[in-house]
């Protein structure tokens, strides 16, 4: 599955409460080159205590609740835009909140995304993981203990795959607090693969980020940068989408593999860009060839510069008139 960079549209709540929106955004999702479309499926009762939410935040007002209820993925949702991402051949999958969404989801998706506020709600990481799927773990704002506390918990079952998402809880982040060099670091601490959940408003930091090893990105997507409200100002709409898409894969080309083979074309070019030996006079039958009597220039039609230590002692089989490409033909 992390042959290639996994690409995640995050729909998020970008659905505005609409299912024909969320539907249009899987087809759009695929369109645009993603291999996967992703929603968060939460309910105001099941993520928040409302007043305690108002009070730490000094909210002076409960509109946001009516936003939450309105936002949230209708349980019915599921199958529908489970058949439409099959139909567009696209993985479908979401970001549960509670049990109850684990397992409403569980006969839908293929794997499961944990947000970073997550990250510590153990006993939801354990309903996840029972489920014996895939795992996306998001990790803004969490320390490495933390992270590894998670990461072994997941590994207490038998799951595809854990992927760790390198994420910072900001929307969007300043360049500074990216720390894209993290993603090292947990490559060398995790023996998973290793992601990035973009929250920047551009492509940079992801293509960097594949740089820096991530196997997976996610980015927040919407039909319309345009819109109020959910994380359309954060997310890329479907053109810019494509260009993330075509800027990650192209990295991926750059990068290539680590044994740094010689392809066909640019061997063919060592034969104009190296020296060979050419005669700097006029040569005669039997002589032993010594430096003063070679020159080595380009193009590289015959004995190398590299192989000049082979010419000791050898003797010219014939006259060779200056300017002349040295072979081993004309040795004895």
């Amino acid at each position: 599955m992390f042959e290639r960079v996994f690409l995640i549209a995050e729909a998020g709540s970008n659905h505005n409460g609409n299912l024909d929106t969320a539907v249009e955004l899987v087809h759009r999702a695929k369109e645009a080159g993603a291999d996967a479309i992703k929603f968060q499926d939460f309910t105001l009762p099941s993520l928040f205590e409302p007043q305690q939410y108002e009070e730490t935040l000094k909210l002076k007002n409960s509109g946001w609740r009516r936003e939450i209820e309105r936002l949230s993925v209708k349980p019915a949702w599921h199958e529908v835009l489970a058949r439409a991402a099959n139909e567009a051949n696209i993985h479908y999958f979401s970001t549960p909140f509670s049990f109850e969404a684990v397992d409403s989801l569980d006969r839908y998706v293929p794997f499961y995304k944990v947000a970073s506020g997550d990250i510590t709600h153990l006993l939801l990481l354990e309903r996840i993981a029972q489920k014996g799927k895939g795992v996306f773990l998001s990790t803004g704002s969490s320390s490495i203990e933390e992270i590894e506390r998670a990461v072994r918990l997941l590994e207490r079952y038998t799951l595809p795959f854990i992927c760790i998402m390198h994420c910072i809880m900001l929307y969007p982040p300043p360049d500074e607090t990216l720390h894209l060099n993290f993603i090292g670091t947990l490559k060398k601490h995790f023996n998973h693969p290793v992601g990035f959940s973009d929250h920047t408003t551009h492509t940079e930091a992801a293509a960097l980020a594949v740089v820096k090893g991530a196997r997976a990105i996610e980015k927040h997507f919407t039909l319309n940068r345009e819109q109020q409200d959910a994380d359309h100002k954060n997310s890329l709409d479907p053109r810019c989408f494509s260009e993330l898409v075509r800027v990650v894969r192209r990295c991926e080309r750059m990068l290539g593999n680590p044994e740094r083979p010689i392809c066909e074309e640019e061997a063919r070019e060592r034969i104009f860009a190296r020296r060979g030996a050419y005669a700097a006079r006029d040569l005669k039958r039997g002589e032993v060839v010594s430096a003063d009597g070679i020159h080595f220039l380009r193009p590289n039609v015959g004995i190398g510069a590299e192989d000049f230590a082979r010419l000791k002692n050898r003797k010219l089989k014939a006259d060779v008139t200056i300017g002349t490409p040295l072979t081993w033909a004309m040795f004895d």
